[in-house]
């Protein structure tokens, strides 16, 4: 066997040496570019597993903290807390203040950390709306202004609708003591006025139908025919018993500009009217654009005597010192016998009902006006009744023309 000379020997060491250095450098240069993505040519796409997305997830995720929201809310001229104020955060509905079990109060959570927007509503409260950023805000204390003007009913446009408003008296009056006294109901508690105003609504004026005459019956959508309001300054009350109407608050004429009737609303009568000087327990200022009426919140019957008047023109048919005149078209009081038995004819009415206003002594009162309707009868009594066949043909008449304009003629 031949042996290798010392120059072999030396260039074999070298190749292995080479050899090695090289895969010395190669695993080097791998470690250093370990995480680096690798180039892709075009069109190429690198796909990675469902474990090693969720890793890349996990390492980029932020840690993520959550604040609360403590509101409260009152009534700005009572100081009080509201209940059942409805709390919208960022215009979802996040509960209402009645939720918690305390007064006024809601505790919103979790929230993230920056800028959200507060909406609260209650009816008959002005909706109220604040930007805040949590958590430099934590608590939030919301004054609520009450609305001067709150909708019962709103059914259409006040070009087509009659519209109503209801307004509390600060005064009643005391007939067996002949004397005006002020009314802390009202004053003191508004619900009570809002709960007198509902049940006025809905047990008197809304049940109109049966206390009308059947014959030529009113429109059955009557009710669907008003826009009804309540209106509460607590600032400025009426006073039902300043002259024989009352008085309107100041300032209500410019907040309400468009009411065709104002009914002045004041707590229970204390004794039924007897007369003079005793003051009466209703009364109408017809006005020319302004009408409005006084009436007792307790006097159902007395309560549509008067609407009689202020929402649909009737006359009174009971004689004494009152206003006298045939309100055309389609009135309940004549100016003469033969007009009265002319309409009677033409609406298929008994023309001998025709007969004079006038009291059961008539040297103690007559009047030249007549009347058809028979008894008892709302607009001669006041207290007890039905509104007949010719004051219910006036009542459609106004129905039917929608708009008072502010006039009862």
């Amino acid at each position: 066997m031949k042996t290798m000379n010392r120059r072999q020997q030396i260039l074999i060491i070298c190749i292995i040496m080479g050899i090695g250095i090289v895969a010395i450098l190669g695993g080097i240069m791998t470690y250093l570019n370990a995480g680096i993505p690798a180039t892709t040519k075009p069109g190429e796409r690198i796909q990675s597993s469902p474990a090693e997305r969720q890793v890349t997830e996990e390492n980029n995720r932020s840690p993520v903290s959550f604040y609360s929201l403590f509101l409260s809310t009152i009534d700005v001229s009572t100081g009080t807390p509201l209940d059942n104020v409805s709390v919208y955060l960022d215009g979802e509905y996040a509960g209402s203040t009645s939720e918690e079990g305390t007064m006024g109060m809601q505790n919103i959570s979790p929230l993230y950390e920056g800028p959200h927007t507060v909406r609260v509503t209650k009816s008959g409260y002005v909706d109220y709306t604040e930007s805040v950023v949590v958590p430099s805000v934590s608590r939030l204390r919301i004054e609520l202004k009450a609305q001067l003007l709150v909708p019962v009913q709103e059914t259409g446009s006040h070009n087509t609708r009659i519209d109503i408003v209801f307004v509390p008296s600060g005064t009643a009056y005391d007939c067996a003591k002949q004397k005006k006294i002020l009314s802390t109901r009202y004053i003191t508690d508004k619900s009570a006025f809002i709960t007198d105003v509902n049940r006025i609504v809905n047990k008197t004026l809304f049940t109109l139908d049966s206390v009308t005459d059947k014959t030529d019956p009113i429109p059955a959508d009557y009710r669907d025919r008003f826009n009804i309001y309540y209106y509460y300054d607590s600032s400025e009350f009426a006073d039902a018993f300043n002259g024989c109407a009352g008085t309107v608050p100041e300032k209500f004429w410019k907040t309400v500009p468009f009411a065709d009737i104002v009914i002045i609303l004041y707590p229970t009568y204390y004794s039924l009217d007897t007369g003079a000087p005793c003051e009466p327990n209703g009364c109408v200022n017809p006005g020319t654009g302004r009408t409005w009426m006084k009436t007792p919140a307790d006097q159902s019957v007395l309560f549509l005597h008067e609407s009689g008047h202020a929402i649909f023109g009737l006359i009174d048919t009971y004689c004494d010192n009152t206003g006298y005149w045939q309100n055309d078209p389609d009135p309940n009081v004549w100016s003469s016998l033969g007009n009265c038995e002319k309409d009677a004819i033409k609406n298929s009415q008994d023309p001998h009902a025709c007969r004079q206003i006038q009291q059961i002594n008539p040297t103690a009162c007559t009047k030249p006006f007549w009347r058809w309707d028979p008894d008892p009868d709302i607009m001669h009594d006041g207290y007890s009744g039905t509104f007949g066949q010719t004051s219910t043909r006036r009542i459609t008449y106004t129905f039917n023309t929608i708009n008072t304009g502010g006039t009862t003629a």
